[in-house]
């Protein structure tokens, strides 16, 4: 990912001398590494005690060499779907594809936790149970729980339960709201993080969004710069409603149509949610990072809080393409 670096040796070896050089917004947007984007069929069931029984899950995503998927498209465990689902079958499907592509916050997972938090809500819906409890009882498959003592970066379903649980308390998860207004609730295991994220908003007559709460819950192991963590929460919360909102690039005929900013509309500050609030569970397996795991979970958070608010399923992203708008 060197392209002005090789761009600017290049013209140096011509005028013999030291070179600046500055793209334009405009090259900056059609030269890029762009997130890959993928199409997720699924199939799932449900067993007699609206418990997760079954998962089908086909991926269609890229390849730039015919033998592996492109940097961020290859199916990612995410959601320890091996472990949540007693019958699973996924498979993937890669078609050619020539636009460099490369890792975007919480690479993967930032896009399938998104389409898989999406179904696992659909599921327990249909199953008329509960979306927490739903939850609580498809991490709580069969896996053998670790000792920090014996643990080093793996899942573990009582963090997993912890976080949701904490979440759910904490965005007061069954409470009764007026109607037009939701909340929704996601999950994820990204980055050896486990993190859940609860959305309350409301929405208008002409689809206009409002953030009223977000509540991030995780374990990352112990946390000592609490405000750096906060922080991150905040800021990756943010940057996944942004994206979820009104972020992506279109091609035609090979080129990039976005231009600068007024095409590409990232979240404005006036448009910024006013609450996040961030919890921590500080507890005694082996630390790890707070950039990347709190984002994947904001976008299906959001995404089932606009189906208790509106019941319109979302299952696109950017949400704009939907009519939503902030």
């Amino acid at each position: 990912m060197n392209d002005y670096m090789v761009e600017a040796a290049v013209i140096a070896q011509k005028v013999k001398g030291p070179v600046t050089l500055q793209w334009s917004r405009e090259d900056d947007f059609a030269h890029d590494f762009y997130r890959p984007a993928g199409y997720h069929q699924y199939k799932g069931a449900i067993d007699k005690n609206g418990k997760l029984d079954a998962w089908q899950e086909h991926f269609i995503t890229f390849t730039a060499d015919g033998k592996k998927e492109v940097s961020g498209g290859g199916l990612t465990e995410n959601i320890k779907l091996s472990t949540i689902a007693p019958n699973l079958r996924r498979a993937t499907t890669m078609m050619p594809l020539m636009i460099p592509t490369g890792p975007w916050r919480a690479p993967g997972d930032c896009a399938q936790v998104f389409a898989q938090q999406g179904f696992l809500h659909e599921l327990s819906t249909a199953s008329g149970r509960d979306h927490v409890a739903f939850l609580l009882d498809a991490v709580n498959r069969g896996v053998p729980e670790l000792k920090p003592k014996d643990a080093k970066i793996n899942f573990s379903p009582a963090r997993a339960s912890a976080v949701i649980k904490l979440c759910a308390e904490k965005a007061g998860w069954g409470k009764k709201l007026p109607q037009g207004r939701g909340l929704g609730l996601a999950w994820c295991y990204s980055h050896a993080g486990h993190v859940a994220q609860a959305v309350e908003l409301s929405v208008d007559a002409h689809k206009r969004i409002t953030i009223h709460h977000i509540v991030v819950a995780a374990d990352i192991g112990p946390v000592i710069d609490m405000a750096g963590a906060e922080a991150q929460a905040q800021g990756a919360s943010i940057d996944g409603f942004s994206t979820a909102m009104g972020l992506n690039v279109t091609i035609e005929k090979g080129r990039i149509q976005q231009k600068n900013f007024n095409d590409y509309p990232m979240l404005r500050i006036a448009f910024s949610p006013r609450q996040v609030e961030a919890h921590f569970i500080q507890s005694d397996f082996p630390p790890t990072g707070m950039g990347e795991p709190a984002l994947p979970a904001m976008a299906p958070a959001t995404a089932n809080a606009l189906f208790a608010a509106t019941g319109e399923r979302v299952r696109i992203m950017p949400f704009r393409d939907l009519g939503f708008q902030v």
